[in-house]
């Protein structure tokens, strides 16, 4: 199944300018990786590097753990509320 992951600059991924859009492709990759009982998931594409972000499973804790911490200090917790679920899921 193709999914579709976001392309940004690595200008902009350097200076984490689309850092809500990697949280949020982070969590539900991880969710359909989760599902669907991958190895990886890819989160993101580096426009004009052919780079692509994956995330081998044994790091999908860590990754959700930091995405809790993101949405916590933006105040979004029925988000933090899902990325719980999948951490018990693990």
């Amino acid at each position: 199944m193709t999914r579709k992951i976001p392309v940004i600059s690595l200008e902009d991924f350097e200076a984490k300018a689309k850092k809500p859009v990697m949280m949020r492709s982070l969590v539900s990759n991880i969710a359909s990786g989760i599902k669907n009982n991958l190895k990886s998931v890819n989160v993101a594409e580096i426009k004009h590097h052919d780079v692509i972000i994956s995330v081998p499973k044994d790091e999908w804790k860590s990754g959700l753990e930091n995405a809790m911490n993101y949405y916590i200090k933006t105040e979004e917790y029925e988000v933090c509320s899902k990325i719980k679920k999948l951490i018990k899921r693990l």
